[in-house]
């Protein structure tokens, strides 16, 4: 089972401290009213993406990886983020000190 966080940057995001938290689980969480607008905006901002593995053109979403940009722009399509949601994101992650998504992830939402 994945873990989620409450709030903030990510538990467990390391080699060797369990499993990786679960940013599609998490957005779940902030769509059913469980995580506030402000958290969510920061926590996803903070994020660390993983670089999106084995796409495929007739499923565009790796849905074996729930850590990736892919999520967020999936999770905008449904309904559980708004354009101003993901903008707001998006800015917060081009003025982070790492200079972008980090971890290889290209700039998709």
């Amino acid at each position: 089972m994945n873990e989620t966080p409450a709030h903030g940057a990510p538990d467990g995001a390391t080699p060797g401290a369990g499993p990786a938290p679960s940013l599609r689980a998490y957005l779940g969480l902030y769509s059913a009213g469980f995580v506030g607008r402000e958290d969510m905006i920061a926590t996803v901002a903070a994020w660390p993406f993983e670089p999106e593995e084995g796409l495929d053109e007739g499923h565009p979403e790796p849905t074996h990886q729930d850590n990736t940009l892919s999520v967020v722009s999936a999770a905008r399509l449904l309904g559980q983020l708004t354009r101003e949601d993901v903008a707001e994101i998006q800015r917060r992650i081009d003025l982070r000190a790492d200079g972008g998504a980090g971890g290889g992830a290209e700039r998709r939402p």
